[in-house]
């Protein structure tokens, strides 16, 4: 298993800590790769920017310097994430009005493979519609992203936005597209027994996997067990805040030491 960690949690501005300066603290702090958010700039508005890279501002010669960047500091870019459909949901809180999301959620994709990334992470935010709908975009998306060999990775703990229910749910509607890159994109939390059942419904279909902070109150033992027995042995992708982003690394290593898990260097 190889460790990851989202950009997006560092604090500092994009002016203050640029994103290839931000690749070399990923690296420092003990990190094989790194997840790129998804995110409009809003600099010039004012606002305090989020970190993250949009589509739209990346043609191809910057896509490849993004990509050359991350492997000079010794990462990979294996995974993204669509953040920009919370704010979309808010000023369109139905999937009748998503047309325009399903094409930013294609460029995610175009924009994933173009980083070397394998797997962008999606959701629709707060937006609800019918099953029968959720299902025509999904299987709209993800016909285009295979164009791309992309995996199009909804977030298990986030389908329950649709109002369609919860992460069973979207197992079912996973096997009701049928499309080998529609996958889950598995974020187990709480205690131990609920986090072994995140991973056990979703079995083989986990495309990646999000985590929070090290619960010293959960068994990681279990945990380990119940991915290996999913077939999982990608990247444990931290979802953490700026402060934990270097205990979180250190903390898990000595829990794959304990346990026996072996990380990819």
């Amino acid at each position: 298993m190889k460790l990851s960690v989202r950009e997006g949690a560092f604090r500092a501005t994009p002016a203050e800590l640029p994103l290839e300066q931000s690749f070399a603290r990923v690296a420092q702090l003990g990190y094989r790769g790194v997840e790129l958010s998804t995110i409009p700039d809003r600099e010039a508005r004012g606002v305090r920017q989020r970190r993250g890279v949009w589509p739209g501002m990346l043609d191809g010669a910057k896509r490849q310097a993004v990509k050359q960047a991350a492997a000079k500091a010794g990462l990979e870019i294996p995974t993204l994430s669509s953040d920009w459909a919370w704010a979309y949901s808010d000023f369109h809180p139905t999937l009748d009005q998503w047309e325009r999301g399903l094409q930013l959620l294609v460029d995610d994709a175009r924009l994933t493979v173009d980083l070397g990334a394998r797997v962008f992470l999606m959701h629709f935010g707060t937006s609800t519609g019918s099953w029968d709908q959720a299902r025509g975009m999904l299987k709209e998306l993800v016909a285009e992203a295979a164009r791309v060999n992309a995996i199009v990775g909804f977030e298990g703990s986030l389908f329950k936005g649709l109002g369609l229910g919860g992460q069973p749910e979207l197992v079912r509607m996973v096997d009701e597209v049928g499309h080998p890159n529609l996958k889950i994109y598995v974020h187990p939390s709480g205690e131990t027994a609920k986090q072994v059942r995140d991973i056990e419904e979703v079995g083989d279909r986990i495309g990646a996997l999000h985590a929070s902070a090290i619960n010293p109150e959960v068994d990681y033992g279990q945990v380990f067990a119940a991915l290996k027995r999913a077939g999982y042995d990608w990247y444990w992708c931290f979802e953490v805040a700026d402060d934990l982003i270097g205990p979180s690394a250190q903390q898990f290593k000595e829990l794959a030491s304990k346990h026996g898990l072996v990380l990819s260097s």
